[in-house]
């Protein structure tokens, strides 16, 4: 077995928990690929290809913003992640930092299951990317509202005016959506949301639709950005559509417990801030 190990260096410093795991893998004889770096820096992408490259699983060292960056990365490549949560709420995660040598003897002697979430394709014109969370198209200044249309197979949905429209998979139906006052979908549901970035509308909430519809946004107004699991993709200022749909790809989580989804939920998301 050979494994990929990226740490994200914002949530650990010097690399010191990784390192920890790096040096695990060496008294067992493990093979690894190890790459470190702070808020994706201008080489990442290139960096994450080259880590992602002949390896059979991937162990990821932050939180869940670190999961939605290396996800899209393991996806195309079919490769499991490890999750060792450095951050606070840690949905994506599966361990903490006190289980390395675990997690290296249960990786080696296969004790573990995978658990697949599904993704989304985003085109902007001749680009396209995917999303293990959400889609947002938004204004870029948010004292101004905007108009977005949402098809949905073709078919107009409604014209909603707000700051801003998202869709979401059901793995970021716990996320940005959940802060919007979307549905919390359970993560094995084939469904999308559409939402809306505080709309100022009397009519419009969130809907929920199968996945294998094809939807498309797109405004006339100016000034906009796309932002793809919370980073900005672009700044669009000529009105664009932007089409989403289901990917061929899925995010592989290494589990090694099986609990449940709404334990998880009031575990994670039901506290005040302590």
């Amino acid at each position: 077995m050979k494994i990929g190990v990226y740490t994200n260096l914002n949530k650990d410093s010097d690399s010191a928990t990784a390192k920890k795991f790096l040096s695990i893998l060496q008294q067992k004889g493990v093979s690894y690929k190890f790459y470190s770096d702070r808020k994706m820096e201008s080489d990442t992408h290139e960096k994450l290809r080259e880590l992602t490259d002949g390896v059979d699983v991937l162990v990821a060292f932050g939180g869940d913003g670190t999961m939605l960056n290396i996800a899209p990365y393991c996806a195309v490549k079919n490769i499991p992640m490890l999750g060792v949560n450095l951050g606070h709420i840690g949905f994506l995660t599966e361990v903490n930092a006190d289980r390395l040598e675990e997690c290296a003897d249960r990786l080696l002697s296969g004790d573990y299951f995978c658990e697949k979430r599904s993704m989304i394709s985003v085109e902007n014109g001749d680009n396209a990317f995917i999303a293990l969370n959400e889609v947002v198209l938004a204004k870029t200044d948010n004292s101004n509202i905007c108009s977005i249309a949402v098809d949905i197979d073709g078919v107009r949905a409604d014209k909603v005016r707000a700051d801003g429209v998202m869709v979401s998979t059901p793995t970021g139906s716990t996320g940005y959506s959940l802060s919007c006052n979307g549905s919390i979908l359970s993560p094995d549901l084939d469904a999308l949301i559409i939402n809306a970035i505080c709309p100022h509308s009397l009519h419009f909430c969130p809907m929920v639709i199968s996945d294998n519809c094809r939807v498309d946004l797109s405004s006339d107004s100016n000034d906009l950005r796309l932002t793809i699991d919370g980073k900005i993709i672009s700044f669009v200022e000529d009105p664009q559509k932007i089409t989403i749909k289901k990917c061929d790809h899925a995010a592989t989580f290494i589990r090694f417990e099986k609990s449940s989804f709404y334990s998880k939920l009031i575990k994670k998301l039901a506290y005040w801030g302590e």
